[in-house]
């Protein structure tokens, strides 16, 4: 500033140099229109410096949202999701707003097909969800949802609506299914080829069947013939097999079937007609 004022000075000097004394410090046509070009010319450099500030000023009074080291989570099909979270300038009586989306959004804050997961207020900068139910999947492929924090109340400014994504994947469970088979009998005997098995699995899911009805966690690869169970024979009371079938992400789909297994007897005794004929005797 002090630059541009000894600049403008040094002009009008250079202006008066040309007149008389007596016309020295008189404003000219010439000196008028420098004067004023000079002073728009320091309102044009002020004005460059003042933009960005206000600007920077404006900035800083937006509210942020950005990621924690959370981006994404998966989990399956039908558990609840621990926590979701991002980060946040936003505090009370603001709030963070989660929103669930099928497909990512160019603009979250439009809430097309949005569904809200509720309203969250900050602690030390961090907004946390917690025990969040997503739909179940019931194809065969993973259903990925986005999740969107906005502010809410909506910001007035439109430039000033920031928010951050966590993807969610929810991993469809394993699809297979069980059949059993029951002894066959030989008479009152049992033959040991009654099995139980898995059909329609994958190469990569797992199985294990309970013990006593409880199921450990320790999983198995299927045979190539899915039997997972063999040589049962009939013991006269009946028999349920619960099995476990894990996917290769290790989602997992509990079946049962029951063998009667009723015990091999031998056939009722069958009454055969006996026909009686007298024959007389001719002398």
């Amino acid at each position: 500033m002090k630059q541009l004022t000894a600049v403008a000075l040094n002009f009008r000097r250079y202006a008066g140099s040309n007149q008389s004394s007596s016309e020295v410090g008189k404003s000219t046509p010439f000196t008028k229109s420098l004067i004023s070009t000079i002073g728009i010319g320091i309102w044009l450099v002020l004005f460059s410096f003042l933009t960005p500030l206000t600007t920077l000023a404006q900035a800083a009074d937006c509210p942020t949202i950005a990621n924690t080291d959370q981006t994404s989570v998966t989990a399956c099909t039908g558990y609840i999701i621990d926590s979701l979270q991002v980060k946040t300038s936003v505090f009370w009586p603001d709030k963070i707003e989660l929103v669930r989306f099928d497909s990512p959004q160019t603009n979250p804050y439009d809430r097309t097909d949005g569904t809200s997961l509720g309203e969250l207020i900050s602690s030390n900068g961090i907004a946390t969800m917690r025990t969040i139910a997503f739909p179940p999947t019931t194809s065969t492929t993973d259903r990925v949802y986005y999740v969107y924090g906005l502010v809410k109340p909506l910001p007035a400014d439109a430039n000033c609506r920031p928010f951050a994504l966590v993807t969610v994947t929810i991993k469809a469970n394993a699809t297979a299914t069980i059949k059993a088979q029951e002894a066959t009998c030989t008479g009152s005997e049992s033959a040991a080829d009654g099995w139980v098995g898995i059909v329609g699995f994958e190469p990569t899911d797992r199985y294990e069947v309970a013990n006593n009805g409880l199921f450990s966690g320790e999983s198995h690869p299927i045979p190539s013939d899915g039997i997972i169970v063999r040589n049962l024979t009939r013991t006269g009371k009946p028999e349920t097999y619960g099995v476990r079938i894990y996917s290769v992400f290790g989602c997992f789909v509990e079946r049962s079937v029951t063998l009667a297994n009723i015990s091999c007897a031998c056939p009722p005794v069958r009454c055969v007609p006996i026909v009686i004929q007298k024959l007389t005797r001719v002398r």
